[in-house]
């Protein structure tokens, strides 16, 4: 088992999934090509991973030091317990004489094919084709790896059988993944942060163009780096702290100069004042009546040194006692109003103990005049009770009728006729596949591929699926180049060329 977190890129997850389709449903021979460091060996752990227990693998990770023999070895080793075999003797002879007829399910997993005997690729391809001549064929797939120009070089050379072979490319990284590996394995590594900023980051990624392998050569490289650094110069902590000492104490003694000086100044503004006090006042202002009050006033006046002046009641004077007068307005806004209670309100307010600090209701009803407009205001509503019945009334059907047009429309299963029709050595392009109708509806009706595609129906891992193509192209070249047209949102779904000969062997599952 693995924990790189490369098994978890998107782009990455998908390719896989793809191989264990093929692997499964048609037990091809597959060509996986990348430029070196792109990932392969990654890709073929996670691989491994995920396929079912059902399946047999034979592994072998290939160097340029291995002979012919050495590989033969090292295969048959691994198919039965105990085998017995003559290395000199070709793989497809050796092969099914220790199966002895019985079906089985293989998987020849070759990493590095590249870096072997250039007999390989030849004696690989006669075995699946002496297997596709047995009446009671195993499913056995074959996945090499190597890089692109080899790839290309040895699918070009193999002929003679019903299904060709496949290549699938493992493409670079893009940069948000790039940037989410960089991180990962940083953490898994334990790089300190202050070893990874932000110019570094960048000239990792810049250097490593999208490959995983060069990513993690340059992080091991950061951490196995013991080149002595250069020490960083100390502070001089001592003479920075005896500075700031010298300018705190100089500020303070600037700021009491200032005090000094106004004090001073106001001792020599200080001066005796001397004011004549006002006389006193002979009678209660309360009770003086108007004609003293101009007398004291025309005093005041011509005493220019007099500096307070004699009441003058103007105002009307307070009454003894509480009048018996309720107070009648037309608006209820009571502030900066004075009301009068009456003594029949005051009496309520003692008498009842259920009143705590506030009016009873029935008294502010009385005071305000409340109770009146309450009643004309419940005769008022009824009359607009219905309305709001029927308005919610008629609102209920629309949005019962709203979720049935959002309903994709069905897509019909293209007849097994018109694809069992289709030369087996043309292709077309696979746009998704999926686990119910419903998912294929909406994929055709969002893209609007009414008409435009064909739908048919096979088994995986003993479940319906639903796969969706399109187009009949001559070779896989003509199909790459159709993809390479498709709209973006098509593009996300990274369609891939896909024969007939596979697509009439899916239909019989």
């Amino acid at each position: 088992m693995t924990n790189s977190k490369l098994l978890k890129l998107p782009s990455q997850r998908q390719l896989v999934d793809r191989l264990l389709h093929l692997i499964e449903f048609n037990h091809p021979f597959i060509f996986l090509s990348g430029k070196p460091g792109s990932g392969r060996g990654t890709l073929c752990e996670s691989l491994l991973n995920g396929l079912p227990d059902t399946v047999r693998v034979v592994s072998l990770i290939g160097s340029a030091a291995m002979k012919m023999a050495d590989v033969r070895q090292l295969l048959l080793q691994q198919v039965v317990a105990r085998p017995l075999f003559n290395p000199q003797d070709a793989l497809a002879d050796s092969f099914f004489r220790m199966l002895d007829g019985k079906p089985a399910s293989l998987l020849l997993l070759i990493e590095r094919a590249d870096e072997l005997p250039a007999d390989l690729v030849g004696e690989l391809w006669a075995l699946c084709r002496h297997n596709d001549t047995l009446a009671s064929p195993h499913k056995l797939a074959i996945t090499v790896s190597g890089s692109d120009a080899w790839c290309r070089t040895q699918k070009g050379g193999l002929k003679g059988r019903a299904m060709p072979a496949l290549e699938l490319e493992v493409a670079p990284l893009s940069p948000p993944e790039q940037r989410i590996f960089l991180y990962e394995k940083a953490k898994e590594l334990k790089i300190p942060t202050a070893l990874l900023p932000k110019p570094k980051v960048e000239e990792i990624l810049n250097g490593a163009h999208g490959h995983p392998s060069a990513i993690m050569q340059s992080l091991e490289d950061i951490m196995t780096d013991r080149r002595p650094k250069k020490r960083q110069a100390e502070l001089p902590v001592k003479k920075i702290a005896i500075v700031l000492a010298l300018v705190v104490a100089g500020l303070l003694g600037l700021s009491y100069l200032p005090m000094f000086d106004e004090m001073g100044k106001e001792e020599a503004r200080v001066q005796p004042q001397e004011e004549a006090l006002p006389s006193p006042i002979g009678s209660d202002p309360l009770t003086a009546n108007a004609a003293s009050g101009a007398q004291a006033s025309g005093s005041a006046e011509t005493n220019g040194s007099q500096v307070a002046r004699d009441w003058q009641a103007d105002a009307k004077t307070l009454p003894k006692k509480v009048e018996s007068e309720t107070v009648t307005t037309e608006s209820t806004n009571y502030e900066g109003r004075r009301v009068v209670i009456s003594d029949e309100v005051v009496e309520k307010l003692m008498t009842q103990p259920n009143v705590s600090g506030a009016l009873p209701t029935e008294v502010v009803n009385e005071l305000t005049g409340v109770s009146s407009q309450a009643a004309a205001t419940q005769k008022a509503t009824p009359s607009t009770q219905p309305s709001v019945q029927k308005t919610q009334g008629t609102a209920v059907p629309k949005q019962a009728a709203e979720p049935a047009a959002l309903m994709a429309p069905k897509v019909a299963l293209t007849p097994v006729a018109t694809l069992n029709k289709k030369p087996k050595n043309h292709y077309s392009i696979q746009l998704m596949g999926a686990s119910n109708t419903q998912a294929v509806d909406s994929f055709v009706a969002e893209h609007t591929l009414a008409g435009k595609v064909w739908v048919y129906k096979t088994r995986f891992r003993g479940s319906p699926w639903y796969v969706v193509i399109q187009g009949d192209y001559a070779n896989s070249a003509q199909a790459k180049t159709a993809i390479r047209k498709l709209s973006p949102a098509l593009l996300k779904g990274q369609p891939w060329p896909k024969s007939f000969a596979q697509i009439q062997k899916e239909l019989k599952q």
